[in-house]
């Protein structure tokens, strides 16, 4: 009996773990949403892009620093067939981010309505600054960047500046 608990509990809690996780589809319409918090990092990647998965790497160590960083991840990946993969690279982050997945058969019209000049070479990423503009980055981001766009170089850990807690 106690054991049937145990094991109820921690399904529940694995799949309350997945929902809170889990991926919204990005549609056209919505893309603007992305860009609407001065201070929010916004970040494209893909499954099928190994620099990607440095970039990554090095924001999951940086959020289990800053948990109250603002991210928005957010998936190029437009086949439905690949949500799961995304969804369990999403379970690895925690704190202030935000996960997307680009819905299924929208790419283009999605990397035209998230940057008109941008071809969707990845990693790609915005930094929305806090007049709301966007700035732009192809490539891996370093650690250092990162840093220097949320000013944490002289904070402890877990008191970033830049951070806007929402």
């Amino acid at each position: 009996m106690k054991k049937s608990i145990v094991s109820v509990f921690v399904c529940c809690l694995a799949a309350l773990t997945a929902e809170v996780n889990a991926a919204e589809p990005l549609y056209p319409a919505n893309v603007t949403s992305l860009f609407e918090e001065p201070g929010r990092l916004v970040v494209l990647w893909s499954v099928d892009c190994p620099p990607c998965f440095d970039e990554l790497a090095m924001l999951e160590k940086l959020l289990k620093q800053y948990p109250e960083l603002p991210v928005t991840f957010v998936s190029t990946d437009d086949d439905s067939e690949r949500y799961e993969e995304v969804d369990s690279t999403y379970r690895r982050f925690a704190g202030n981010t935000k996960a997307w997945v680009f819905g299924d058969g929208m790419a283009a019209a999605l990397r035209y309505a998230i940057d008109p000049a941008w071809s969707g070479v990845l990693p790609r990423s915005y930094f929305v600054d806090r007049e709301g503009e966007r700035h732009g980055h192809s490539g891996v981001l370093k650690e250092a960047q990162v840093i220097s766009l949320f000013q944490l170089s002289d904070l402890p850990s877990g008191k970033g500046k830049g951070s806007t807690g929402h």
